[in-house]
């Protein structure tokens, strides 16, 4: 009967352990992103989009991907916008861009083409948020990514 006992306890002991386990800590969200920050971040993802449509577009027509001065010298982006942003995020369209290090007033790029043209990355910084240094960040597969300095909360 103890045996009996001591099997039924350890069972519960267990149970209660693997559960606290699985149910593990509580994950708590980032607070929402609103307001001008909202629109700023909205501006690099979707300034990100148009990088990754307008590099295929180019790599279809010169077979490699094209640096920031090669897509500006084509018209790819100019003074009076680009085709390649969406319709339904104008500011990316109608922004007037920049051959120079920012792009768009507060924005700085970092385009790279590596890999014999084969490859490239794209980094959109916020040039005005010193604090955490918010970037978006893409390249050739198209995947958007968001950052921020490590010591700050995403």
């Amino acid at each position: 009967m103890i045996s009996v006992r001591k099997a039924v306890a350890l069972f519960l002991i267990a149970a209660l352990c693997s559960f606290a386990v699985a149910a593990g800590p509580q994950k708590t969200t980032a607070p929402a992103v609103t307001g001008r920050e909202l629109q700023r971040r909205s501006f690099a993802l979707n300034f990100l989009r148009a990088v990754n449509n307008a590099e295929q577009d180019y790599k279809k027509k010169h077979g490699t991907f094209g640096n920031w001065d090669a897509l500006f010298a084509e018209g790819y982006f100019t003074e009076t916008g680009t085709k390649w942003g969406s319709a339904d995020f104008p500011t990316v369209a109608q922004a007037m861009y920049s051959r120079a290090s920012e792009i768009v007033p507060g924005w700085k790029l970092r385009l790279t083409i590596s890999n014999g043209g084969k490859s490239y990355d794209a980094l959109a910084e916020d040039a005005t948020d010193a604090k955490c240094g918010y970037a978006g960040v893409t390249d050739e597969r198209g995947m958007i990514r968001e950052s921020e300095f490590i010591s700050c909360k995403m």
